[in-house]
């Protein structure tokens, strides 16, 4: 088939949710790169004027967004756990949401975040504290009253792998992930511009083939219908599918480094500052 026609295959049949064999072929076909990468940096462009919507809204609102989203995103995640781990409060939320429990726990916090300056943080928080709740619950199950649900040892990894990379893009932006700051210190401005400016296109080029790559992987689990260890209906591609989607978000920081990086170049500020891990922005 020609890249053409790959390429046709693989946004009508994801945007139709109608994968099948000749998609999953197209995805593996050169044809992606066409795709993901201009895809990768439109979606970099896009996130890069969200980001500047949720910094206005924190300026009209004079507080951080987060005041209102997390106070909401915990009883949403707390509902979810709660009808993870208790049949009978599962019934009685569902009966509740009129059926839309599930919707109403992952979607919430999804269209939330969209509102804060930094969702990437909220994200590590979140999936560390379920993390750490299901390990907890679990260990107290077993070792107490002898019976463990059986996803409390497959869902954990997987919230770990998406806390790691979101983490990675969170500090990417506070430039504490690979950032060299000992031997850029060294060059005048015109070095470490230079040096700074190629890191971030490094960056990208790393998010085009990471976006691609791991979209060619969530096909795949999706065709094969894999699911959760110790689960009957929880997808693998709900958790893959988010790691995409990691590294748009991870191309926007280093959009957003660039154009800090000019900007102080033309200001004469300094272009490396010191940087804490899990800081401000």
């Amino acid at each position: 088939m020609s890249i053409w026609s790959d390429m046709s295959t693989i946004v009508g049949s994801t945007l139709g949710g109608d994968i099948t064999f000749k998609t999953v072929q197209a995805y593996r076909s050169e044809a992606a790169w066409f795709v993901f990468g201009p895809l990768t940096i439109l979606g970099a462009i896009a996130f890069y004027y969200r980001e500047r919507f949720a910094e206005r809204l924190e300026d009209r609102l004079g507080y951080s967004a987060t005041k209102i989203t997390h106070p909401i995103i915990s009883v949403l995640l707390l509902l979810g756990m709660l009808a993870a781990f208790l049949p009978p409060m599962n019934d009685l939320l569902n009966t509740i949401t009129l059926g839309y429990l599930a919707v109403l726990v992952v979607f919430g916090p999804i269209l939330l975040i969209m509102f804060e300056r930094t969702p990437e943080r909220t994200i590590v928080i979140y999936c560390y504290i379920i993390m750490a709740s299901i390990i907890f619950i679990g260990v107290i199950q077993r070792f107490v009253f002898s019976v463990q649900v059986p996803w409390s040892t497959t869902i954990p990894p997987l919230l770990f792998m998406i806390m790691a990379w979101f983490g990675a893009t969170f500090n990417i932006r506070l430039r504490t992930h690979l950032s060299f700051s000992e031997f850029r210190t060294k060059f005048g401005p015109k070095g470490q511009l230079f040096w700074l400016t190629f890191d971030n296109f490094l960056w990208l080029v790393f998010c085009i083939i990471l976006v691609t790559t791991m979209s060619r992987t969530t096909v795949n689990t999706y065709d094969n219908f894999a699911i959760v260890l110790g689960t009957d209906d929880t997808m693998r591609w709900w958790f893959m599918v988010t790691m995409p989607v990691c590294f748009i978000l991870l191309a926007t920081r280093a959009v957003e480094n660039v154009v800090e990086d000019f900007a102080n170049y033309k200001s004469g500020d300094p272009l490396i500052k010191q940087a804490v891990i899990g800081g401000d922005v």
